[in-house]
């Protein structure tokens, strides 16, 4: 009974919308909006990927990341406004609730829990989606999403001339989600649901896909130290984004960009800067190590300090601990024959 109560007070706070022109959301107004932002975005990216002298426009690419994933999260809200069937259960499902729900005295020596104010204008955002897909079984890859949200992000960040090789990775990753979702929770045959935009992306991704296998394969025959290959993934080229690297032919440790030509020695740099990002930030001021430090072996700065090993050349320390006390040992004290600091400057001073 009480949460039939609770159910009626939130159907009455969308009626108060209602009573002041609100309009409530629909199933098929949000399928055609999603279709549409798919749509817009897939046009954006043609029109970003073409060359200039063919009427290529590369700012287009953060129009394209934005449509796309737009259209992706209003994919989602259409599936869950499919899982109910009368009209304001929609508005329950989509929109933000109110922030405070309390008890009330129900009159006869009880309590019934009802919401503060009226729901939020703003439909849910991307953690509210995930936890009302939670609540109804829905399956999404949210670490996947999560990249794909981090991605549109940069993409937003980055100078536009700097995005078009960036959104060749992004429509790529954005088809395996739409395919998923669109098969599994909608039961709709793609091809049909997406009409043309589904033969570009899935064009797109099979090239995409293939192209970034050649050059992992290039990457492994290469001379790039083993220990830097499970990075590869994550580094994007400088100049435009792209994550289709290849090494050069000489196999001199520089890159070539299949999408953008640009050539560069900077290969180091580029994985320097995505084993730091794993490897934690720190502050200087607080007396933290920096998490990287240069390699006394390849000279590399690829040093990573809690794990005592060198990802470029695989050097790892050769004293952990101090012999004497236990002490951990560090990279500046590798010259001290297993001894610390203090153990070895008593040494030093005993001779």
């Amino acid at each position: 009974m009480r949460s039939s109560h609770f159910l009626d007070r939130w159907t009455l706070s969308i009626g108060h919308w209602l009573i002041h022109g609100e309009t409530m959301l629909s199933q098929e107004k949000l399928k055609e909006n999603a279709l549409t932002s798919i749509r817009l975005g897939v046009e954006d990216f043609q029109r970003a990927s073409r060359a200039a002298t063919d009427g290529g426009d590369p700012e287009r690419a953060i129009s394209a990341a934005r449509n796309l994933f737009a259209g992706l999260l209003l994919l989602f809200k259409y599936g869950l406004a499919a899982k109910v069937t009368k009209a304001e259960e929609i508005d329950l499902v989509l929109f933000n609730p109110p922030k405070q729900i309390v008890p009330h005295p129900d009159g006869s020596g009880g309590v019934q829990w009802r919401p503060v104010g009226k729901f939020a204008k703003q439909t849910i955002d991307v953690d509210g989606i995930k936890s009302r897909f939670e609540a109804f079984g829905i399956e999404v890859d949210w670490d996947a999403m999560r990249q794909l949200q981090d991605e549109r992000n940069n993409l937003e960040h980055l100078h536009p001339t700097k995005s078009i090789g960036a959104i060749a990775g992004f429509v790529a990753e954005t088809f395996p989600i739409v395919q998923q979702f669109v098969v599994e929770e909608l039961e709709e045959v793609p091809a049909d649901f997406l009409g043309p935009c589904w033969r570009i992306m899935l064009e797109h991704r099979a090239f995409f896909e293939g192209r970034l296998q050649e050059c992992l394969a290039a990457w492994r025959a290469s001379s790039l130290p083993s220990g830097m290959l499970p990075y590869l993934a994550s580094i994007r080229c400088g100049e435009c984004g792209s994550p289709l690297l290849a090494p050069s032919q000489d196999d001199d440790g520089e890159y070539t960009c299949v999408a953008c030509g640009e050539s560069s020695p900077l290969m180091s740099e580029l994985m320097e800067a995505v084993v730091e990002a794993e490897a934690g930030s720190y502050d200087p001021y607080d007396g933290d190590e920096p998490p990287l430090r240069d390699c006394p072996n390849c000279s590399e700065s690829l040093f990573v300090v809690a794990d005592g090993e060198c990802r470029w050349c695989g050097y790892e320390l050769e004293d952990w601990e101090c012999v004497v006390c236990g002490e951990a040992l560090g990279l500046d004290d590798q010259h001290n024959s297993g001894l610390c600091g203090f153990h070895a400057y008593q040494r030093d001073k005993d001779d």
